[in-house]
């Protein structure tokens, strides 16, 4: 093999060498939001990224993630993005998420009127608590894999009363992180002894 031509300047970093997201809720700044429709399925949500805020113990974590990234073309970590579908029957999850905005952040003006345009540039650098939790997903070498992933938006004041988020399989159903560990990390129903074999969110993950 060829060394590559960066070799120098690279900081060297042994394999595994990268904390894992506590799951639960953390406090979180929101990068952007904007429309978004899926080329797979043609709907239409509202896309939300954000990264852990400043001054908290995983400050910056998903940037961290998107710097050491070595794609060409780099995309922001999909476990720090939540998709909020834009159909009427899920008003109520939009209209959460706007009310968590709100309530943590209340010297901030946020304008959502009916009928009207949603002024998306009014979201950014707002701060929001985002639950991450654990989903399993299939790799392109058809192998089930567990990722952390953003499941939830609350308010600043319910921070403490976060409980963890429940485990989604790849069946769709949804499990305890307890449950999980002991009989469904291996798919055979044995016990695994607690030791989940925890990986960070891949660009494989797409959304719908």
């Amino acid at each position: 093999m060829v060394i590559p031509k960066n070799w120098d300047e690279v900081e060297a970093k042994e394999v595994g060498d990268f904390t894992t997201l506590s799951l639960g809720g953390h406090i979180c700044k929101i990068l952007y939001v904007r429309e978004y429709t899926s080329e797979l399925s043609g709907n239409t949500s509202l896309k939300v990224a954000v990264d852990i805020a400043e001054g908290t113990e995983y400050d910056g974590y998903f940037k961290k993630q998107y710097e050491a990234n070595t794609a060409e073309k780099k995309k922001w970590p999909s476990g720090a993005v939540k998709y909020l579908s834009l159909k009427e029957e899920q008003t109520a999850y939009l209209k959460g998420f706007i009310q968590a905005v709100k309530n943590s952040n209340p010297a901030a003006k946020i304008v959502v009127e009916a009928g009207k345009e949603l002024d998306c540039e009014q979201f950014k650098n707002k701060v929001i608590v985002g639950v991450f939790g654990w989903e399993e997903y299939e790799n392109d070498k058809k192998e089930i894999k567990l990722a952390t992933k953003l499941t939830q938006f609350r308010s600043l004041d319910k921070l403490n009363e976060i409980e963890i988020p429940k485990v989604k399989l790849i069946s769709g159903e949804y499990v305890s992180v307890d449950d999980y560990e002991e009989f469904y990390k291996d798919k055979g129903g044995n016990k695994t002894n607690g030791n989940v074999n925890k990986v960070e969110i891949t660009d494989e993950m797409l959304p719908f």
